[in-house]
């Protein structure tokens, strides 16, 4: 994922990891293109964690899907590993929801 999470300013510099703000950026674009008519994004929780010997960002929250004048539409929950050291995507899972 290129989302510009190499700038300084995305950065913690003495730990060399992206900011928490920066996780949640990278976790809501993802959502953006695997979601079929996403409408609203919710974060939970966020929390530094290691995963096999990564360091990421665990990005947990609900996404609502669909729904309309006359339809309610449905939601799902989500949880995505971003890694710390540069904002890329290193897991997902998404319970009730349709990717593309």
């Amino acid at each position: 994922m290129k989302s510009g999470m190499s700038k300084e300013g995305n950065r913690i510099p003495d730990m060399g990891i992206i900011t928490l703000e920066a996780a949640q950026i990278a976790a809501e674009r993802f959502l953006e293109e695997r979601l079929r008519k996403l409408r609203k994004i919710v974060i939970d929780k966020v929390q530094l964690s290691s995963v096999e010997g990564i360091v990421v960002y665990v990005v947990e929250g609900k996404a609502q899907i669909g729904g309309g004048l006359f339809s309610r539409g449905t939601e799902a929950t989500y949880k995505i590993q971003v890694a710390a050291a540069d904002g890329v995507i290193v897991g997902y899972e998404t319970i009730g929801a349709q990717t593309k």
